[in-house]
């Protein structure tokens, strides 16, 4: 009889210790399932902000971009030093100026250099002129009066010009150079294009 007692006794010894054992392996298993899962959703969710930051990165770069070509397309980015200078200019300077009012001289001018003249640059292109006295004596090369383009003139175009000449304020004859200057670099006489030149008295107005 006891003999029978131990072995049901170790029986149910076995069967408790296997469902134990089965219990503790299945919680095992299922804490680590939830791990990886964790570790899965960390993943994707670093992944999905690594993506939104590079994203963030190629747009911010884009802008970047588009203000320097934006900026680029505002510079003037000739070479001048390596251009063909020309011009054709027509009119005519009359005889009598007046030294206490602003005179001014219509002139036609071509675009014969092979770049546009612009009016909105550190090296627009503007009418100036020079002159010197014939009967008393003075005389101004470079730091008269300059005349702006209304707009910018391509190649191949011609415009009118009214040359504003007021500088002159002492009485006398001279002798006036209408000439073509690019800021900064030359005037186009030097370049050999043709000035318009006339000797003009300089008196005052009665009106």
């Amino acid at each position: 009889m006891r003999t029978c007692i131990s072995k049901n006794n170790k029986k149910i010894k076995l069967i408790a210790f296997l469902a134990i054992f089965t219990i503790v392996f299945l919680l095992i298993t299922g804490m680590i399932s939830c791990t990886a899962t964790g570790n899965s959703d960390n993943t994707n969710s670093n992944n999905s902000v690594q993506n939104t930051e590079q994203n963030g990165s190629t747009d911010n770069s884009g802008d970047i971009q588009e203000e320097t070509i934006n900026s680029v397309k505002g510079e003037d980015l000739t070479n001048y030093d390596n251009v063909k200078v020309g011009a054709e200019m027509k009119g005519a300077i009359p005889g009598f100026l007046t030294t206490n009012k602003d005179n001014y001289v219509g002139v036609e001018i071509k675009n014969t250099s092979d770049f546009t003249w612009r009016n909105d640059s550190k090296n627009s292109v503007r009418i100036g002129y020079h002159y010197y006295g014939q009967d008393i004596d003075v005389s101004n090369y470079d730091s008269t009066t300059r005349t702006e383009l209304e707009k910018n003139v391509a190649p191949g175009e011609t415009i009118k010009v009214n040359v504003l000449i007021n500088d002159i304020k002492q009485p006398g004859n001279y002798v006036i150079q209408i000439d073509l200057v690019l800021e900064g670099k030359y005037w186009f006489s030097s370049k050999g294009v043709e000035i318009i030149e006339s000797p003009v008295y300089f008196g005052e107005s009665q009106s």
